[in-house]
């Protein structure tokens, strides 16, 4: 229980702290019933990426962070944090189905269950302060743990913003007398151009696969110049 809590409660962007909670988290569920280190149903996470580790997650196609907590709530993955954060590329959401191996604890199943529940009110009333992260989130984030790797193409949503309204409108040769009516209709439609949204699974893909065909393309270019160079 105290482990779970601890947990929960978080480490405030303390990377040393995670790794202490992660371990006794770890430990803690060594004896779990195998009903509660499974989860059948796919898994969510918000992540905001940054320029240095983009090596891993695109062009390797994997990073792993040790022990951390998904969500099998989409919606509650998309409305986690915010959609930008500063020195942050883009934020992502990925989605995965685990294997059992992965599976650290699943939280929401342990609140399904009549012995944890008691279990967790008799620890409340030992413990008041040390419970109140436990109880205060109980299994309404759809939290599990895994040990699962971050891959680019596990990517089903990026954040980002279109292109300012008139210069979209310049590249589709839209003359402005039709441009207020236009616009007025994609914000009628939930589409404000500018506005700070997720893509679609499709976009996210597609441009993870144009990132690495242009680091690709630059590497090859480096190759040739260098060659070029030898030559000379």
């Amino acid at each position: 229980m105290r482990a779970i809590a601890n947990w929960q409660k978080g480490w405030r962007e303390d990377q040393s702290k995670r790794i202490e909670l992660s371990e006794k988290l770890l430990e803690s569920t060594k004896g779990l019933d195998p009903t509660f280190r499974k989860v059948p149903s796919i898994c969510y996470r918000k992540r905001f990426l940054h320029e240095g580790e983009l090596v891993d997650i695109i062009l390797k196609d994997e990073k792993s962070e040790g022990v951390v907590s998904w969500t099998i709530d989409k919606e509650f993955a998309e409305r986690f944090k915010d959609l930008q954060k500063e020195g942050a590329v883009s934020g992502a959401i990925f989605e995965h189905k685990p294997t059992d191996e992965e599976v650290v604890i699943n939280i929401c199943a342990l609140w399904q269950n009549q012995e944890f529940i008691e279990a967790a009110d008799k620890f409340k009333e030992n413990f008041p302060e040390e419970s109140k992260p436990l109880f205060h989130f109980k299994d309404s984030q759809g939290e599990v743990v895994l040990t699962s790797p971050l891959k680019a193409s596990e990517i089903i949503a990026l954040t980002g913003a279109s292109s300012p309204f008139d210069d979209l409108c310049d590249q589709a040769g839209i003359a402005e007398s039709q441009r207020d009516d236009l616009f007025r209709k994609l914000v009628q439609e939930g589409q404000t151009p500018g506005e700070l949204r997720y893509t679609s699974r499709e976009s996210a893909q597609r441009i993870i696969d144009n990132t690495v065909r242009k680091i690709y393309e630059k590497v090859q270019a480096y190759k040739a110049n260098n060659a070029a160079s030898e030559n000379t």
